[in-house]
Protein backbone atom coordinates (compact mmCIF):
# COMPACT_ATOMS: atom_id res chain seq x y z
CA UNK A 1 0.00 0.00 0.00
CA UNK A 2 1.41 3.20 -0.98
CA UNK A 3 1.65 5.96 1.95
CA UNK A 4 -0.50 8.63 1.74
CA UNK A 5 1.87 10.90 3.65
CA UNK A 6 5.80 11.33 3.28
CA UNK A 7 7.55 12.69 6.16
CA UNK A 8 9.25 16.40 5.54
CA UNK A 9 12.92 17.02 6.70
CA UNK A 10 12.74 20.57 8.29
CA UNK A 11 14.90 23.17 7.04
CA UNK A 12 18.23 23.44 9.46
CA UNK A 13 18.61 26.80 11.25
CA UNK A 14 20.80 28.19 8.14
CA UNK A 15 18.53 27.76 5.83
CA UNK A 16 15.40 29.25 4.90
CA UNK A 17 12.67 27.53 3.81
CA UNK A 18 10.91 28.90 0.35
CA UNK A 19 7.17 29.96 1.21
CA UNK A 20 4.45 29.38 -1.82
CA UNK A 21 0.71 30.39 -1.66
CA UNK A 22 -1.65 28.29 -3.45
CA UNK A 23 -3.40 30.24 -5.95
CA UNK A 24 -7.08 29.80 -5.65
CA UNK A 25 -9.39 29.71 -8.85
CA UNK A 26 -10.90 33.42 -7.91
CA UNK A 27 -8.91 36.66 -6.32
CA UNK A 28 -10.72 37.02 -3.12
CA UNK A 29 -11.24 33.57 -2.43
CA UNK A 30 -9.39 31.51 0.71
CA UNK A 31 -9.28 28.10 0.48
CA UNK A 32 -10.49 25.79 3.85
CA UNK A 33 -10.17 22.61 4.25
CA UNK A 34 -11.87 20.32 7.30
CA UNK A 35 -10.51 17.52 8.51
CA UNK A 36 -12.36 14.41 9.96
CA UNK A 37 -10.50 11.71 11.70
CA UNK A 38 -11.99 8.50 13.26
CA UNK A 39 -13.29 5.18 12.76
CA UNK A 40 -14.68 4.69 9.67
CA UNK A 41 -18.17 3.81 10.45
CA UNK A 42 -17.91 7.03 12.98
CA UNK A 43 -16.70 9.87 10.02
CA UNK A 44 -19.27 8.09 7.68
CA UNK A 45 -21.97 8.75 10.16
CA UNK A 46 -20.59 12.41 10.30
CA UNK A 47 -20.89 13.12 6.96
CA UNK A 48 -24.11 12.24 6.41
CA UNK A 49 -25.32 14.13 9.16
CA UNK A 50 -23.77 17.09 7.78
CA UNK A 51 -25.68 16.52 4.36
CA UNK A 52 -28.66 16.28 6.66
CA UNK A 53 -28.27 19.90 7.43
CA UNK A 54 -27.33 20.76 3.96
CA UNK A 55 -23.78 21.23 4.84
CA UNK A 56 -22.13 18.99 2.30
CA UNK A 57 -22.54 16.84 -0.32
CA UNK A 58 -21.30 13.24 0.70
CA UNK A 59 -19.64 13.35 -2.40
CA UNK A 60 -17.80 15.97 -1.84
CA UNK A 61 -15.26 14.55 0.79
CA UNK A 62 -12.00 12.42 -0.13
CA UNK A 63 -12.23 8.96 0.09
CA UNK A 64 -11.36 7.78 3.05
CA UNK A 65 -7.20 7.43 3.92
CA UNK A 66 -5.35 5.86 6.62
CA UNK A 67 -3.52 7.52 8.93
CA UNK A 68 -1.34 4.74 10.09
CA UNK A 69 -3.50 4.30 13.14
CA UNK A 70 -5.11 1.26 14.02
CA UNK A 71 -9.00 1.69 12.65
CA UNK A 72 -8.31 5.05 12.04
CA UNK A 73 -9.10 7.03 8.76
CA UNK A 74 -9.29 10.73 7.31
CA UNK A 75 -11.33 12.43 4.87
CA UNK A 76 -10.91 15.74 3.83
CA UNK A 77 -13.32 18.14 2.82
CA UNK A 78 -11.96 21.36 0.68
CA UNK A 79 -14.45 24.73 1.02
CA UNK A 80 -13.79 28.43 -0.71
CA UNK A 81 -14.50 31.01 1.40
CA UNK A 82 -14.96 34.56 -0.03
CA UNK A 83 -12.07 37.08 1.97
CA UNK A 84 -13.73 40.88 1.75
Amino acid sequence: MPQAFLPSSLPSANTQAPMTTESTAEPGREKVLLTLTGSAFAIERVIHELYRVGFAEVREWSKPVPTGKVNEVMRVLTRYVIIE
